[in-house]
């Protein structure tokens, strides 16, 4: 999410690069792992075959879940509905990946960038909330 926030109001990267620059970011481990697998995926990669290689939550563990999420989210950083919806058809554990790709989506975009429908059919807001928006 710092990384997509700070190329805000700039280009999106390309899914790729934006995967490579969060793995340099990341210790050694399993997630490690599942993002640079990610970020070599090609381009015309499916989302179904992405959350068959990567896994989409189904073991509800870290490096079966956030490689898929980041790697939805890499590919629709200036498009939060988009990125939900491929998000969301790789089916697994959806309320998880969504969560990931949605808050690494929305750090980059802003809330300016909710689809009105969706900001307008949202539960209040405690007032704490509002006043840090």
């Amino acid at each position: 999410a710092a990384l997509a926030t700070r190329g805000r109001g700039g280009p999106a990267p390309g899914r790729g690069a934006f995967l490579q620059e969060v793995a340099a970011h990341l210790p050694d481990s399993e997630v490690r792992s599942g993002v640079r697998i990610a970020a070599r995926m090609p381009a015309h990669t499916s989302v179904r075959h992405a959350a068959e290689v990567l896994g989409s939550g189904y073991r509800m563990s870290g490096p079966d879940t956030v490689p898929f999420a980041l790697w939805c989210a890499a590919g629709h950083l200036d498009d939060l509905e988009e990125g939900l919806w491929c998000t969301v058809a790789g089916r697994g554990d959806i309320d998880t990946t969504c969560a990931v790709a949605g808050g690494v989506i929305a750090a980059r975009t802003g809330v300016a960038a909710l689809p009105p429908a969706w900001h307008a059919a949202r539960e209040p807001l405690p007032e704490w909330a509002a006043l840090s928006a």
